[in-house]
């Protein structure tokens, strides 16, 4: 008999809750609330055996959902804290592992209802996956999208006292996209997704910026982290509108 597996989420309440939003059933992933705990599930994870395999598998997971929901909601990352085991009378087992989180967002939200015009309420639309569902199972198939949207992820720890990896992970992230689409940063700029030197600019930055010996001099106008934050969220969104039309490279086929 197959188990139901989890993993439970921590972090800001309003990222929480975004995640909550945005990841529903029936569609996959999707976040169910069992109590205080929030838990990411997947049918991926529901045909492993063992509580490892399930962590081995479920923080790829949220670090990919990191990085496309930091794009959609500008949510900070949401952390792996256990491993939950669901049984059939909805109780959940688990092991849960403390984390501190020091940031503050505020979050607003207004219910909205269609009227026709008779004025009554109208039907609701049936459900569809969300962007972030949709972007989680392209990334399923797309090991470089998939890897860039983690490094976008990961450019944005939730902890102050873990190492900045910013720009290390930000450069990462566009190489990625530029392997993605075209083989290198030459095809990819004639892509005309974003301004031209503004691209270059960002890889000059995040190049010198990530090393700590530095051959070459620094960008004489270097690419501040808030542009280069937006910038990459900009061409996130079209590498992802255009994977469904630009198959990946053979390499990763």
């Amino acid at each position: 008999m197959s188990k139901s597996w989890g993993a439970v989420l921590r972090g800001d309440d309003n990222d929480l809750q975004d995640w909550c939003d945005m990841l529903k059933p029936p569609f996959d992933p999707w976040v169910e609330v069992h109590g205080t705990d929030h838990v990411l599930r997947s049918a991926s994870l529901d045909d492993l055996t063992s509580a490892s395999e399930v962590r081995d598998r479920v923080v790829a997971h949220i670090e990919r959902l990191n990085g496309a929901m930091s794009v959609m909601r500008d949510c900070q990352p949401l952390q792996f804290s256990g491993v939950a085991e669901i049984t059939p009378e909805g109780k959940v087992h688990r092991t849960v592992f403390a984390q501190g989180f020091g940031r503050l967002r505020l979050r607003a939200a207004a219910a909205t209802v269609t009227v026709g015009a008779d004025g009554k309420p109208m039907p609701q639309p049936p459900p569809i996956p969300s962007e972030a569902q949709s972007w989680a199972a392209i990334a399923d198939g797309d090991d470089l999208l998939e890897d860039a949207l983690i490094y976008f992820g990961r450019a944005f720890p939730p902890d102050p006292a873990r190492p900045p990896t910013f720009w290390f992970d930000l450069y990462n992230a566009l190489e990625c996209l530029m392997q993605r689409f075209g083989g290198g940063e030459t095809a990819f700029l004639a892509l005309d997704w974003a301004p031209r030197n503004e691209v270059k600019l960002l890889k000059q930055t995040a190049n010198w910026s990530r090393h700590a010996r530095r051959k070459n001099p620094a960008p004489s106008n270097p690419t501040t982290e808030e542009q280069a934050k937006v910038l990459l969220r900009r061409l996130l969104r079209k590498a992802f509108e255009a994977a469904a039309t630009v198959p990946p490279p053979l390499s990763q086929a």
